[in-house]
């Protein structure tokens, strides 16, 4: 009997396949319709769901609600547009149904998982559920479903087949196009979407409609009527040639007391008009966000606003409320050091000290915090210790349940209830509501962030400091280009999509020389930085100085930080005044991430660019890229003066880093042969540490090995250096898991000494001419995109 093939349709798959192709439609008309939600930010009619305060507004305006500057529902109308074609084409016998199923859960899979950040963000981060976006997950949901269901073998082998059709993807096929058109797409229809200026205006001035069953007036503010207008003069003067952007405020009119007592840690006038009761954990990155923004608020409204701060750790150890689940491991006892620290009258500076470092939370670097406030360590850590002090953390976060707090961070603006952490801007426009003495529920759009541009004139080319390794002077802007030589000027383009080695050569013309990290980290904090670890690089230590050029806190259109990815306005050097550090050097955060490093293995980049958004800040650092990189987004400024000794010293590792031509080795291969990089001489070279207790070398190993396989007969070598100390370890692991390749064994790291390295996994990417010419170090499922690049590169060379 012949059996049917791959593109036969059973009896009965054509109405399923016709479904999915209905589902996949309205999928996309959905998505659609939720960029226009996002871009309006305005859900007129809250939903069940949404509850009183207009949660959809809150959620599709929120970071979350973007990738890369780029509504996420964007590149799923092209996607799921082309799911819906196949879906026909299958109904239709003219497309194979494994190869839709197989892709449809890709997919599916995919939009589940962006579903699921914007889900994360709705229950921790806002406290509300977005019934327009619920209805989104629902639809790819189904769609997953219903094209699991299309396989051959079932739901349950549809749902196992993605894998496959990620591998066909690796493949040149009919599914690439989805690629290729969702790439396309993007752009296009964001571009097409996002409104123009005269859209927001109108908006602006539109007047909200009444709740349901409520009484209040609601009046929508327009964005220019929000206080500090003298400010913002500039900063509309900055946005004429794109829109402002917005976001939505519902200000809700119901209050819920929560009384201040004396025990109660305050800041601000005890008689202030205003008071904020926060709920934060110390843990919480949107918690960290919201008070620079809170700092920022006593700052322009020091008579008008008092602070009160209650714990809400989102931990089951400390928390009142029965958290399903605890997400902050180190929330407890960073609440406990604050407590104790408010014993001894030092509450809001270990505060000021938790939110800073809330990546450093364990109860070591708890006490290092106390000892660095001169507090009494001997009672501060039997307060720590003592079973009160988790106890008042608990009343706390009882209090906040009982006024209907769910996640962190809320606050109550004189008994009114906000969540999220709400910009300088939504603040202002509230304290103002309070001031006017408004007890209507108001829904206000708020332009924020807009980028304050204006003309430097009469700043010096550089400025002199002092950094770890001596004196030194650093360009005051970052460097243009003038026939190959950089120049540190004022009002022109900067130099961009310029490789490292590029950049050297420039500066070198000049007169100067790159920047070493530490140097380019000292212009940023105005602090000597402490490589505490001692492992070469100062940006993942404790930051000794400033957090940003312009202070402590993040601000948003102070730098050109938070345009897309696709911002067509031209970035010009020093021509956002603010900022710049108080010694006068200019935009180290935004416009370009600048390189640094003295040589091609220390190159990396700092700062963040003009589409990093929050990530920009002194301590960003990148030394993921080959120095040969070249990016838009990339630039550079020099240095001058001695070159810092740390650069020197990885000279030891001559012809072990990247740029340099690598020495020749030997070694025992696991079979007990005799293995040189001689005898592979001329091929291009992907070479990888590994050991058989590392979990990302498990996910590494399987991706290099499918490669080996891919491109060995074009001439690429993979070899793998194992560096277990026990080599019957090795051998274990290399039974259970064959590997195609060769394999050395480097039980005493003679082979791995020579190699520049930092652990396991660790892997040089070796051009046929022996140049090393990238080191990656560990691994994930991101790096795929990545290792695909750097493969074709490598081919390519010579």
């Amino acid at each position: 009997m012949t059996q049917p093939r791959p593109t036969d349709t059973p009896t009965g798959s054509p109405a399923l396949a016709w479904l999915y192709a209905l589902v996949c439609l309205l999928a996309a008309c959905w998505a659609f319709v939720l960029v226009g939600e996002h871009y309006a930010a305005d859900s007129s009619e809250p939903g069940a769901l949404c509850g009183d305060e207009g949660g959809c507004s809150d959620i599709l305006s929120s970071p979350a609600a973007e990738l890369l500057g780029i509504p996420v529902s964007v590149p799923a109308i092209p996607l799921f547009a082309f799911l819906a074609l196949l879906g026909t084409l299958v109904a239709l016998g003219r497309f194979d149904r494994q190869r839709l199923a197989s892709l449809a859960t890709l997919c599916g899979y995919a939009g589940l998982l962006f579903g699921g950040r914007l889900l994360f963000e709705m229950i921790y981060g806002q406290g509300k559920l977005c019934w327009l976006c619920l209805t989104m997950d629902g639809a790819t949901l189904a769609s997953l479903l219903l094209g699991a269901a299309l396989h051959p073998g079932g739901l349950g082998a549809g749902l196992r087949s993605p894998l496959h059709a990620l591998r066909a993807m690796l493949r040149p096929g009919a599914e690439m196009a989805l690629v290729v058109l969702v790439l396309v797409a993007t752009p296009a229809i964001d571009a097409a979407t996002e409104p123009g200026e005269a859209v927001i205006e109108a908006k602006s001035q539109a007047t909200a409609p009444k709740a349901p069953g409520s009484t209040a007036t609601e009046a929508a503010t327009p964005a220019s009527a929000r206080p500090g207008a003298a400010k913002a003069a500039a900063a509309k003067a900055s946005s004429r040639d794109e829109p402002p952007t917005t976001r939505r405020l519902v200000f809700p009119a119901e209050r819920t007391e929560i009384k201040v007592t004396a025990g109660m840690p305050t800041r601000g006038p005890a008689g202030a008009p205003v008071t904020i009761v926060l709920f934060e954990d110390f843990q919480c990155p949107f918690c960290k966000k919201l008070s620079g923004n809170i700092e920022m608020l006593l700052e322009e409204r020091p008579k008008d606003v008092r602070i009160a701060f209650m714990h809400f750790p989102m931990h089951q150890k400390c928390n009142e409320r029965e958290l399903k689940k605890s997400m902050h491991k180190f929330a407890c006892g960073a609440a406990a050091a604050a407590v104790c620290a408010q014993d001894q009258g030092r509450f809001w500076e270990m505060h000021d000290l938790l939110f800073r470092n809330n990546h450093r939370l364990r109860a070591r670097n708890l006490q290092g915090y106390a000892k660095q406030l001169g507090l009494d360590v001997g009672r501060w850590t039997k307060c720590f210790k003592a079973p009160e002090t988790l106890a008042k953390v608990k009343a706390d976060s009882g209090v906040g349940l009982a006024a209907g707090v769910t996640g962190t961070p809320a606050m109550f603006i004189n008994g009114r209830k906000l969540v999220g952490a709400q910009p300088l801007e939504s603040l202002l426009e509230a304290v103002k509501a309070e001031m006017g003495g408004s007890d209507e529920r108001l829904i206000m759009d708020v332009e924020t962030g807009a980028e304050r541009v204006g003309e430097v004139v009469g700043a010096a080319s550089s400025v002199a400091m002092v950094g770890p390794d001596g004196r030194f002077s650093i360009d005051a802007f970052e460097a243009s280009l003038n026939g190959g030589v950089a120049e540190s000027v004022a009002g022109v383009e900067p130099a961009r999509s310029v490789t490292w080695y590029e950049a050297r050569d420039a500066c070198a013309a000049a007169g100067k020389r790159l920047c070493s990290e530490a140097e380019w980290l000292t212009a940023c904090t105005g602090a000597v930085p402490i490589d505490e670890d001692r492992n070469g690089v100062f940006s993942t230590d404790l930051i000794q100085g400033r957090q940003h050029v312009y202070g402590e806190h993040y601000r948003n259109g102070i730098c050109a930080d938070s345009r897309k990815k696709s911002d067509p306005r031209p970035l010009i050097t020093g021509n956002h005044p603010e900022c710049r550090t108080p010694e006068g050097v200019y935009d180290l955060e935004g416009v370009t991430k600048e390189w640094v490093g003295l040589s091609p293995d220390r190159a990396a980049l700092k700062g963040g660019s003009y589409f990093s958004r929050e990530s920009t800040r002194c301590a960003y650092y990148k030394d993921g890229e080959a120095p040969d990189t070249r990016d838009n987004s990339v630039g550079f400024r020099c240095c001058s003066g001695q070159p810092a000794e740390a650069d020197k010293a990885v000279q030891r590792f001559a012809g072990g880093k990247v740029g340099d031509t690598m020495r020749h080795w030997s070694g025992k291969l696991s079979t007990g042969a005799t293995f040189s990089t001689t005898s592979i001489a001329g091929k291009p070279l992907v070479m990888t540490f590994w050991a058989s207790w590392c979990e990302p070398c498990k996910k590494e190993l399987p991706a290099l090995s499918e490669i080996y396989r891919d491109k060995h007969g074009e001439g690429l070598e993979v070899i793998g250096i194992n560096v277990d100390e026990d080599p019957a370890a090795a051998r274990r692991y290399l039974k259970q898991n064959p590997l195609p390749f060769p394999v050395v064994m480097d039980s005493k790291k003679q082979i791995m000494s020579q190699f520049h390295t930092r652990g396991v996994p660790t892997t040089f990417w070796v051009t046929r001419g022996g140049q090393i010419r990238q080191r990656s170090v560990g691994y994930d499922d991101s790096m795929k995109g990545k290792v695909l690049i750097w493969l074709e590169s490598l081919l390519e060379s010579r």
